[in-house]
């Protein structure tokens, strides 16, 4: 009996999004069958040829929230480099500040949900950033072999990146999501 219980546990789907369904009260349930609310995570990637010098943003994004990028492309080409804005501070930009030059602003509570992109040779070629608020913003040009990343769960949104640059460009490149806050029932 015992085992056919922890067998449907983990079998049957049992998380609910605490945001969408408010509190839950659980209290009629075994003490041992409750998780506290917790923010998850995922990752999607990496994308791309992946050589050079490796770098991460997992540090920034405990600054603030991911308020806005930049993106440095070359006219026709490959993505040079790229910075996010986590609350007031930049990060520090991977790649190089070369070409066309991008700031996107996130509007109050808009994340990005979704990125789209394409890689071919050694470089980034394309990256497409989607937002909660259904805003597109395309960066580079449509060459090569596509990815779309996106977080295992809905209602996840960005957090940060890690990948690989040279003295070039963007050589590869991985997106770390948050995930909604779970409850195990």
């Amino acid at each position: 009996m015992m085992l056919m219980l922890i067998f449907l546990l983990f079998t049957l789907p049992v998380t609910v999004t605490a945001e969408e369904h408010g509190t839950r009260n659980f209290s009629a349930l075994h003490p041992s069958l409750l998780t506290k609310p917790h923010r998850g995570s995922s990752f999607s990637g990496e994308y791309g040829y992946g050589g050079g010098t490796s770098f991460t943003l997992s540090g920034n994004h405990r600054s603030g929230r991911l308020n806005g990028f930049r993106i440095h492309e070359q006219c026709g080409g490959i993505i040079h480099g790229i910075q996010f804005q986590y609350g007031q501070d930049w990060s520090q930009l991977y790649g190089i500040k070369s070409g066309l030059s991008h700031e996107v602003f996130l509007n109050k509570g808009e994340r990005i949900t979704q990125v789209l992109g394409k890689y071919y040779s050694y470089y980034i070629q394309q990256l497409i950033f989607i937002t909660s608020h259904r805003r597109i913003f395309t960066f580079g040009q449509p060459g090569g072999y596509s990815f779309n990343a996106s977080p295992h769960y809905q209602g996840g949104f960005l957090n940060y990146i890690s990948g690989h640059h040279n003295s070039y460009g963007i050589t590869g490149i991985g997106f770390h999501w948050s995930e909604p806050r779970l409850v195990k029932a």
